[in-house]
């Protein structure tokens, strides 16, 4: 693993126990795990039959359906995809719990009207749409990092809405704007919501470190062996 993606790692960790901490990273934001979740319901609500971004959604706090619920939709159609297998277990002749079929019929129901807002509204627009029907703006913000997470979505909105300002619309093509970006390994630094000044953390590299004093230092992978690859 890259020094940007350890760095990372260990920024979620510090963030999931509420340790304030600051990073000059310019990559990592597409491997937040609210950015990740977001994407995959916008994948769905473009395409639903991509089976893993809409296992995602399914097994997200935006839906809550438990391991259990997705095994049991998947063994209502084995030879199709995913989601043929939710148009089964939503069928009046399915053989699924009372609760499992209601749960998959409200949630067609919702992707059907979120596809129609698709084509009615801008990118921007449906995603803060999602923001307030899904709730999930709401939740990250209640979690370990909540102000960060927050920050990372509204980046996302802000950055659906410069992207509108070119002469591309739709979610088809936002998506393939975002995978340009993966494939060229240019990815997005995640929002700061502290500085580098304030009583943090701060992550950075031994060289980086060079002249500056710290009351207390910690070393990351001391206990590894030593990289001895390549002759060196």
């Amino acid at each position: 693993r890259s020094a940007a993606g350890k760095a990372a790692l260990l920024l979620e960790a510090l963030r999931d126990n509420n340790i304030p901490s600051y990073a000059a990273l310019s990559s990592g934001y597409f491997a937040e795990t609210e950015i990740r979740t977001m994407l995959a319901l916008l994948q769905v609500i473009d395409n639903p039959r991509q089976d893993i971004p809409l296992a995602a959604v399914l097994y997200s706090p935006m839906l809550n359906f438990s391991t259990e619920e997705l095994a049991q939709i998947r063994l209502n159609d084995m030879t199709g995809d995913l989601f043929d297998a939710l148009l089964q277990t939503g069928t009046p002749d399915s053989e699924a719990a009372g609760t499992l079929k209601d749960k998959v019929v409200n949630f067609l129901q919702q992707l059907n009207r979120w596809r129609t807002l698709a084509r009615q509204l801008s990118v921007p627009e449906l995603i803060w749409r999602l923001y307030d029907e899904t709730g999930y703006y709401d939740y990250c913000g209640g979690m370990p990092g909540g102000v960060l997470r927050q920050a990372n979505l509204r980046m996302l909105y802000d950055r659906a809405a410069a992207y509108e300002e070119t002469d591309y619309r739709g979610l088809f093509r936002f998506f393939r704007f975002v995978g340009k970006i993966q494939k060229s390994g240019n990815d997005l630094s995640v929002a700061r919501t502290l500085g580098e000044n304030e009583d943090v953390v701060r992550v950075m590299t031994i060289h980086k470190s060079k002249g500056l004093e710290f009351p207390v230092v910690i070393i990351a992978d001391l206990g590894k062996e030593i990289n001895l690859a390549g002759g060196r």
